[in-house]
C-alpha cells in the first residue's frame, strides 16, 4: 500500500507540473488557464493513485483509461467555433497532455512527465517564434464581400489576391438574392502587406459592391 506522504508527494508534484503550464496558458488569455490545468492534473493524478493502489485485485487500468475519455469532454469546452473560424484546439490539446502529465506522476514516473512539461512548453513558447522564423511573419483576417452573384467574379479576386501572395485559407459564399451573394474569405497575409492595399485592389473590380474586414 501506497504511504500517505508519497501521495501527497505526488499531488505536489502534479500541482507545479500542471501549473507552469496552466500559466503558460493564463498568460497568453485563453480559455483554460491557470487553475483548469491543475485541476485536470490533480484529478488525473489522484484517479492514477486510486487506480494502481486501492484495489490491488482489480485491472489498475479501468479507472485510467476513463480518465483519458473524461477529458475530452472538458477539451471540447475551450474549443471555440463560429462561421468563419476555429479556436482552442491547442488549449484542449495541452489539457489533454497535463493529464497524461498527472497520470503519469500518479504512477510515479516523474521523469517522464517531468521532461515531457519541458517539452509542451518549448512548443507553446517557441513554435510561434520558430513559425515566423521559417515560415515568415503573418496574420490572418476575415474578409466579406458582397459581390455580383455571377461566373468569374471569384476567380477574378483569387487572382488578385495571389498576386499579393494572400493565401485563402477558407472561403463561404451565401446568396443573399438572384443578383448578390455574400463571400466569406479567411485570409493569411504576408507582414509587408497591408489591408488597404487589398481593398483598394478589390474595390476596382466593378462586380464587388461592398467590402468588410474583421
Amino acid at each position: 500500500m501506497i504511504q500517505e506522504f508519497e501521495i501527497i508527494k505526488r499531488l505536489i508534484f502534479s500541482l507545479i507540473l500542471s501549473g507552469i503550464i496552466g500559466w503558460e496558458r493564463e498568460k497568453e488569455e485563453k480559455p483554460a488557464g491557470f487553475r483548469t490545468h491543475i485541476l485536470v492534473s490533480l484529478g488525473a493524478t489522484l484517479f492514477m493513485i486510486v487506480s494502481a493502489y486501492a484495489f490491488p485485485n482489480t485491472d489498475p487500468t479501468r479507472i485510467a483509461a476513463q480518465v483519458v475519455t473524461g477529458i475530452g469532454f472538458i477539451g471540447a469546452g475551450t474549443i471555440l467555433r463560429n462561421e468563419h473560424s476555429v479556436k482552442g484546439l491547442t488549449t484542449a490539446a495541452s489539457i489533454w497532455a497535463v493529464s497524461g502529465i498527472g497520470m503519469a506522476v500518479g504512477a510515479g514516473l516523474y521523469f517522464p512527465a517531468f521532461f515531457t512539461t519541458l517539452f509542451i512548453l518549448a512548443v507553446l513558447i517557441l513554435a510561434t517564434k520558430l513559425e515566423k522564423v521559417f515560415i515568415g511573419s503573418h496574420r490572418d483576417l476575415i474578409l466579406k464581400c458582397k459581390i455580383e452573384d455571377k461566373p468569374g467574379v471569384i476567380g477574378e479576386i483569387g487572382t488578385i489576391l495571389g498576386e499579393l501572395k494572400v493565401n485563402i485559407k477558407q472561403i463561404g459564399l451565401n446568396s443573399i438574392n438572384e443578383n448578390i451573394a455574400e463571400l466569406n474569405l479567411i485570409l493569411r497575409l504576408p507582414s509587408k502587406i497591408k489591408m488597404e492595399e487589398i481593398v483598394e485592389k478589390l474595390s476596382k473590380l466593378s462586380s464587388v459592391k461592398e467590402i468588410d474586414i474583421i
